[in-house]
């Protein structure tokens, strides 16, 4: 089924679990600030969270874009 034609519920659904992974993330980042576990953990954490948000941005732009027609 096209993103287009998804439920309200699921876009509600689809950020639900995005805010937990994003909070999930920064959360490790927070944590592993004692323990150093050195640039390349911190700077992929980072990227995975600057997808997430990217990823549910695409997703919902298609789905607005769809009910306009």
């Amino acid at each position: 089924m096209a993103i287009r034609k998804w439920h309200v519920g699921k876009i509600i659904l689809l950020w639900a679990w995005g805010v937990v992974l994003c909070a999930i993330i920064v959360l490790t980042i927070i944590g592993t600030k004692e323990w150093s576990p050195g640039p390349g953990l911190g700077l992929m954490l980072i990227l995975t969270l600057l997808t997430i948000l990217t990823a549910l941005s695409v997703i919902t732009w298609k789905w607005l874009g769809g009910k306009e027609q």
